[in-house]
């Protein structure tokens, strides 16, 4: 009997790898990514509520990120901060970028952005060598009174 129901998975086995095979295969896959880009495509269609201008300017010891912030949005935007990190490229494959720093003791708080206004910032960075350490870093603006503390735009800093 013991036998027999050995035999009986060994029969089954290959039933079961070929239906796993099949599944992972099916257009499901497809579906799921037709599913993503739908929504990545709706998202860009929303269009941006914010811009973000930026340039930055170092020396061997400090670095400057100095912008601006507009609200294109046709509402009045409220409770945003103006956030940023900088992350270094460590040139491997696995994980080829670390986060060095977030600005949260140094966000500055929006209460209130009407539409067409701006607001300009500076992040100032002590002991950074930008290039020699190969950082990069982004700037962001974020709800920041909401549970999903969206991020409304965001801006590379070579």
């Amino acid at each position: 009997m013991k036998n027999k129901k050995i035999l009986l998975l060994f029969l089954l086995l290959p039933l079961f790898i070929v239906y796993f095979l099949v599944a992972m295969a099916s257009p499901r896959s497809v579906d799921y990514e037709v599913t993503l880009r739908s929504h990545i495509d709706e998202e860009l269609a929303r269009g941006a509520k914010v811009v973000i201008t930026a340039s930055r300017s170092s020396t061997s010891t400090t670095t400057t990120i100095t912008g601006k912030v507009t609200n294109v949005y046709s509402d009045t935007l409220q409770n945003l901060v103006i956030n940023g990190m900088t992350f270094k490229d460590r040139g491997e494959s696995g994980i080829r970028y670390s986060v060095l720093d977030i600005f949260n003791e140094n966000k500055i708080e929006i209460s209130i952005l009407v539409p067409n206004a701006s607001i300009d910032f500076t992040f100032i960075l002590e002991n950074i060598n930008w290039e020699v350490n190969f950082i990069h870093g982004v700037v962001f603006v974020q709800e920041e009174n909401t549970e999903k503390k969206e991020v409304l735009q965001a801006l590379y800093i070579d």
